[in-house]
């Protein structure tokens, strides 16, 4: 089985897969700072590691304030490209 199919750990989740997306290069190298100095403390076995929780940080938050604290369903069709209008 190849890392990508690999359980990730202290999720819950079973199934890893890729993800693409943009940010600022001054955010991705204070996130790399970030992993490579707390890394050890942290006990992240991986970058991807760390950036799942932090993701997962976020969910939580946002399935806090807009869904009682309940997941939101998962679903698999495309997002929409672009930025949503009225921003």
């Amino acid at each position: 089985m190849g890392e990508a199919n690999q359980p990730v750990q202290g999720s819950g989740l079973s199934r890893r897969t890729t993800i693409t997306f943009y940010l600022p290069e001054e955010l991705r190298s204070r996130a790399r700072a970030v992993y490579r100095s707390t890394s050890f403390e942290e006990k992240d076995s991986s970058w991807s590691e760390m950036l799942n929780k932090a993701l997962l940080t976020e969910i939580g938050r946002r399935e806090a304030i807009y869904n009682d604290g309940v997941p939101f369903t998962g679903r698999d069709d495309p997002l929409p490209p672009g930025r949503p209008i009225g921003f």
